[in-house]
């Protein structure tokens, strides 16, 4: 059976949320559009034991990140013909 671990996700405001999940990416995921900072922190203990406290840029994940750089070259090459 697989080992749920609980990840604990914190911002600078003091806002918090605790999630169940298998993995750090999918706790991520499944928090990361209850946060509007650019940073959060989290806390977990890792599948070795180890208790572990870091901090994670947000958006997380490949398509997430790829729309956003997608929107900014549009919004430049908008601003750039309204210019002409």
């Amino acid at each position: 059976m697989p080992k749920m671990r609980k990840f604990l996700f914190w911002n600078e405001k003091g806002d918090e949320k605790e999630t169940e999940q298998l993995s750090l990416t999918r706790a991520v995921k499944s928090v990361q559009g209850d946060f509007k900072d650019q940073f959060i922190g989290v806390e977990y203990i890792s599948k070795k034991g180890k208790e572990v406290v870091d901090r994670i840029k947000l958006p997380w994940g490949r398509k997430v990140r790829q729309a956003i750089e997608t929107e900014k070259k549009r919004a430049a090459l908008k601003a750039k013909q309204a210019l002409r």
